[in-house]
């Protein structure tokens, strides 16, 4: 068990009615909003350097990412021109700062292969400070948004719907009834004429839940309490009174959740005009049962098993006990500074170079302990 959530953590560090099924048997489909889909590295390194020196080797599985399906489509652009698509969150089909870069096609697990369903054709820059939250009012102003081209032989739905990390389910299948277009606020601008308003989400680690709006900006609608996780990004949410697709999922700090308008990913992708955005989109023309998709769980408990195969014997560091050696050190360091400081040997390049050090080795074991953690609730 420990070598599952110390692997886990490091992984993720190195990050409405029931429809009725049609008599006419439907392909089930792979484009599917609440639906997991994968990203993989154009070339997966096989070791890692842990922060203690050691050198593990690690199977492609390791450096897999995972978000959620977001609402799928047919976009009729301001030239005439049609093509199937996906909105999803620029973070999810973009390659993060620290991670090696990720192949320009997007997979679906089902069966234990991954068929292919599409891959980039827009999205926004977003800046590492702003994907790692080192810098929260950049998270909170910038937009995060992709836009995944369907292939043509992919069959996509109009159902949402999703399970969890351990595959459980806390909802019925919801049809989705268009974009909510709302009045495109300017930079800066906050309004509340959607506080209090109901909001859920379909995602591939947490599931269906639902919460309150409190409020919007210009790239945000914002709310309390909906419980993203990791993994759950760029999967759609939706205004449960009428199903209108309301965002993506983007980004959380604590409670506070924020959702990229599913509107403005398309104004800003294609300059569709305010207001005229389901003038453009479409949403598919299909009820089609989603396909059986597989669960991040037995993934995981896959990649800790090759793990083990691949490195025989190595018993992984325990996070409490590094944070608490990396603590000890900063501190047995900052008294022998502070004690050269008394004595006039002050050097300020030798305490940037030990602040840097002790800080990172904090935050990293700091962060194992917190994903740790993450893994108890979810096991």
């Amino acid at each position: 068990m420990k070598k599952t959530r110390f692997f886990t953590a490091a992984a993720a560090l190195l990050l409405t009615p029931a429809l009725a099924v049609p008599a006419a048997a439907a392909e089930p489909a792979l484009a599917s909003p609440g639906a997991p889909f994968r990203i993989f590295p154009e070339k997966a390194p096989e070791t890692v350097t842990l922060p203690t020196g050691d050198e593990l080797k690690v199977p492609p599985l390791f450096w897999l990412r995972t978000c959620t399906q977001g609402p799928t489509g047919t976009v009729r652009t301001l030239d005439g021109d049609t093509q199937r698509v996906m909105l999803t969150a620029s973070h999810c089909v973009n390659t993060i700062s620290g991670l090696p870069p990720i192949k320009n096609e997007f997979s679906v697990p089902v069966d234990g292969t991954y068929p292919r369903i599409g891959e980039r054709t827009a999205s926004n820059d977003l800046k590492p400070s702003a994907i790692d939250l080192s810098d929260p009012m950049e998270s909170i102003r910038t937009a995060d948004w992709g836009i995944m081209r369907i292939d043509d032989n992919v069959s996509a739905t109009n159902i949402s719907n999703s399970r969890d990390y351990n595959g459980g389910s806390a909802g019925e299948p919801v049809a989705l009834s268009g974009i909510k277009d709302y009045r495109t606020l300017q930079p800066g601008e906050v309004s509340a004429d959607n506080f209090g308003q109901p909001i859920c989400k379909d995602g591939s680690t947490t599931g269906r839940s639902c919460a309150t709006q409190i409020g919007r900006t210009r790239n945000g609608v914002w709310s309390w309490g909906l419980n993203y996780q990791q993994g759950d990004s760029g999967g759609v949410n939706f205004d449960p009174r009428d199903n209108s697709i309301i965002g993506v999922t983007s980004m959380t700090l604590g409670p506070l959740g924020k959702a990229q308008p599913a509107d403005r990913i398309l104004e800003d992708a294609y300059g569709i005009p305010d207001g005229q955005v389901n003038e453009h989109f479409t949403l598919p023309d299909s009820s089609a049962p989603r396909a059986e998709f597989g669960i991040t769980a037995d993934e995981e408990k896959q990649m800790n098993q090759q793990l083990d195969e691949l490195n025989p014997g190595f018993e992984p560091p325990v996070p409490r006990d590094e944070l608490r050696k990396a603590v000890d050190s900063a501190q047995q360091d900052a008294a022998g500074l502070a004690q050269k400081a008394s004595r006039g040997e002050f050097n300020p390049a030798e305490i940037d170079r030990a602040v840097s050090h002790h800080s990172e080795k904090i935050g990293y074991w700091g962060g194992a302990v917190l994903g740790e953690e993450i893994g108890k609730r979810l096991s």
